[in-house]
């Protein structure tokens, strides 16, 4: 009886261990890497160039980006991250928000690899069923549109 008793409360300590540890687990995704990065082109040349890693971490959807200048010395180089949340709304229908939350880091044109942290708390949103991370770099260009590469983006379930 007490063995019995011992393996059931071990169960019970394991599911409720496991039911309290599932929300503050991440999920993510790498996105491109350094021998085959995002690029923005402009006439043909490399401009811009990323790669990253994509998750969720206690309540935010995060962006880890590495972002480089591979012509150094020119026009700076930026990452873009943009959020979305599909919610319910109090109807039942369910629908995407739409993109919000830009972040942007910082401009540089040294040539080296550059990382940055965006993030975007989403947990007040109590009805959110799915979260997307865009993503994207660019060069900074003062006199024309910023040369940018495609804007892809990874969906969580949340």
């Amino acid at each position: 009886m007490i063995r019995q008793h011992s393996s059931v409360v071990l169960a019970t300590i394991g599911a409720a261990v496991f039911v309290a540890t599932s929300p503050a687990m991440a999920a993510s995704e790498n996105w491109n890497s350094r021998s085959d990065p995002l690029v923005a082109w402009e006439d043909g040349d490399r401009q811009a160039l990323a790669y990253g890693t994509a998750y969720t971490k206690e309540g935010s959807l995060k962006n880890h980006t590495y972002y480089r200048d591979p012509r150094a010395g020119g026009d700076a180089v930026y990452t873009e991250t943009d959020y979305n949340l599909y919610v319910q709304e109090s109807s039942g229908d369910s629908h995407w928000r739409g993109r919000c939350c830009k972040d942007q880091s910082a401009r540089d044109d040294s040539g080296d690899w550059v990382d940055q942290y965006d993030a975007w708390y989403y947990a007040n949103h109590s009805t959110a069923e799915k979260g997307r991370v865009y993503y994207k770099v660019c060069e900074d260009q003062d006199w024309s549109p910023d040369a940018c590469s495609p804007n892809p983006w990874v969906t969580f379930n949340l």
